[in-house]
């Protein structure tokens, strides 16, 4: 048996979620998906391999945090936690 793709596990995830959902909310969710695709959002999103401009965050100590400053250091790794629903 093949080994399962990530594309795969996301289907399963996405009929999963979606079957235990609202129709209503399930028809909410998809007008949002086709705003965001028909604004073409994703063209003018950074690729793989794209250097991000340099920002500045607080840290958990309410400290500024620059980019560049960490870059200055070596390797960064960035990770985009969109929270709870």
């Amino acid at each position: 048996m093949p080994e399962k793709t990530l594309q795969d596990s996301l289907d399963t995830q996405r009929t999963t979620s979606s079957a235990k959902r609202p129709a209503e909310i399930n028809e909410v969710i998809a007008r949002a998906i086709d705003g965001l695709v028909r604004s073409g959002i994703s063209r003018r999103a950074p690729g793989i391999g794209s250097r991000a401009p340099d920002f500045a965050l607080p840290d958990v100590h309410g400290r500024e945090v620059r980019l560049g400053d960490l870059l200055a250091r070596g390797p960064v790794v960035l990770a985009f936690y969109r929270g709870v629903w």
